[in-house]
C-alpha cells in the first residue's frame, strides 16, 4: 500500500510530508464507494427476501455485507489516522478541511459528499432491516408462547417506574 503523503522531493525541494497523496486518496474513494453500493444493493435484496419470508440466501448476504464491512472500517481507520496526524477532528467537517489544504484534492471533495449520502442511505435500508427483523422475531416469539400454550401477561409499570408482570389484581391505592 502506498503512503497517504507524497513523500517524493520536488525539483531539488525538501520532502513535504503534508502534501496528500492523491491517487492514494482516490483509491480509498474508490473503493468505499464500490463496497457503499454492493453493501446498499444487498440491503435492498436482504429486505426483499425477508418480505416474501424466503430465508434462503439470508445468511450469504450477510457474510457479504461482513465482508463489505471490512473494508469500509479498514478505510475508516486509516482516514483517522490522516486527521490525527493532520491535528484534525475525526468527523466529516474534518476530513473536508483535510481535502481543502491541497489544491490537487479540492476534486474529491464532491465524490467524498456523495459517498457520505450513499453511506447514508445504506444505514436508513440497515435501519429498516433491523426493524423488519425483530417485528418477525417478536412475531415468531408470540406464536412459539401460543404453541406452547404460554399467553403473555402484559407489562404494567409500578409507581417506582419499574414493570411487573402481574395477572392478578391490582392495588390501586395503599393506605
Amino acid at each position: 500500500m502506498s503512503l497517504p503523503f507524497n513523500t517524493e522531493p520536488r525539483h531539488g525541494a525538501a520532502v513535504n510530508t503534508s502534501e496528500l497523496n492523491i491517487n492514494y486518496l482516490h483509491d480509498m474513494y474508490v473503493q468505499d464507494s464500490a463496497a457503499v453500493n454492493q453493501l446498499k444493493d444487498l440491503l435492498l435484496r436482504e429486505r426483499e427476501l425477508m418480505e416474501q419470508r424466503k430465508h434462503e440466501g439470508l445468511q450469504e448476504i450477510v457474510t457479504q455485507k461482513d465482508q463489505l464491512l471490512e473494508i469500509l472500517t479498514f478505510n475508516a481507520k486509516q482516514r483517522e489516522q490522516l486527521l490525527r496526524a493532520a491535528g484534525l477532528e475525526t468527523t466529516l467537517a474534518g476530513w473536508e478541511q483535510l481535502l481543502l489544504r491541497s489544491p490537487s484534492t479540492y476534486t474529491l471533495i464532491a465524490s467524498w459528499q456523495t459517498l457520505t449520502a450513499d453511506f447514508i442511505e445504506c444505514q436508513k435500508a440497515n435501519e429498516i432491516n433491523g426493524r423488519m427483523i425483530n417485528r418477525s422475531k417478536q412475531t415468531l416469539t408470540h406464536l412459539l408462547n401460543l404453541i406452547r400454550g404460554q399467553v403473555a401477561v402484559p407489562s404494567l409499570y409500578t409507581q417506582k417506574g419499574a414493570t411487573t408482570n402481574q395477572s392478578g389484581s391490582h392495588t390501586m391505592v395503599k393506605a
